[in-house]
């Protein structure tokens, strides 16, 4: 039986990357990424909920300087004490992804969205640990459950990470909607723009890709693969001197890069 199969028979849960650098719980960055924090409390109330609770906030805590020892016995107490804890599994799913622990990881993930599944949240990151562990097809309906939570306040990191999903499971069309969505959302959000300058240069439309990487050139992400493909989206269009003037900024800006490098 497949791994997915046999979490789900054990109850099942959600996936981060913020304590590895990228904001974690708060889901910044495409299919590495997350979505809102655990509660950072701490609280006096004499409950099993509250207790459960601040052993989670304090896991997370020891887990971003890396005590992954602590942080487990400290999310193992957290579900004893709230069994009923989404948190606390969503969580625990990192830890195990962080150790090499896939099994447990997969189960834990799952069974914070089993314990609140209609949680944006949960579902987007649940959704990001499918696409990472080679399941994008399977991601995507979650993503689209975490889309119709009208209480999750982060929209466009789950519309982000479905469009960076479609783009791994060979889907460029239902990416380039998700990325659309992204920016009807923000028109200022760099993760859509940069999707999208990329997407419209490789389907050959080169003045839409412009106009992308304009824009997003314009809210000031100028990273060095930006300024790289908006040199070459200029040498399609057939402008020199736009294509220099790109280039000469990388130079300048990034001496260390080396075209080609992401």
């Amino acid at each position: 039986m497949r791994l997915r199969n046999a979490c789900v028979m054990i109850g099942v849960t959600f996936a981060l990357c913020a304590l590895a650098g990228c904001n974690a719980f708060r889901g910044g960055s495409r299919i590495t990424d997350v979505s809102q924090p655990v509660p950072h409390f701490k609280s006096d109330a004499n409950t099993p909920h509250v207790a459960a609770q601040n052993n989670v906030a304090l896991a997370e805590e020891y887990m971003k300087d890396g005590k992954y020892e602590i942080a487990l016995a400290r999310l193992q107490s957290a579900v004893k004490l709230d069994p009923s804890s989404p948190d606390a599994y969503t969580m625990l799913g990192y830890l195990y992804e962080k150790i090499n622990r896939p099994e447990q990881a997969e189960a834990n993930y799952a069974k914070s969205v089993k314990l609140a599944p209609d949680k944006g949240d949960y579902l987007n990151n649940y959704g990001q640990w499918l696409c990472r562990s080679g399941h994008p097809t399977e991601a995507d309906p979650l993503f689209r459950k975490a889309l119709a939570d009208p209480f999750y306040k982060t929209p466009s990191i789950a519309l982000g990470n479905a469009a960076a999903c479609a783009t791994k499971a060979g889907k460029p069309e239902l990416a380039e909607s998700y990325e659309r969505q992204a920016l009807a959302l923000d028109p200022n959000n760099a993760y859509a723009l940069k999707a999208m300058a990329s997407i419209q240069y490789q389907h050959g439309n080169y003045m839409s890709a412009r106009g992308f990487a304009e824009r997003l050139l314009a809210v000031g992400k100028a990273s060095p693969d930006t300024l790289e493909l908006a040199a070459q989206i200029e040498d399609k269009l057939g402008n020199q001197d736009g294509a220099r003037d790109y280039r000469n900024r990388l130079s300048t800006e990034f001496p260390q890069y080396t075209p080609g490098q992401h």
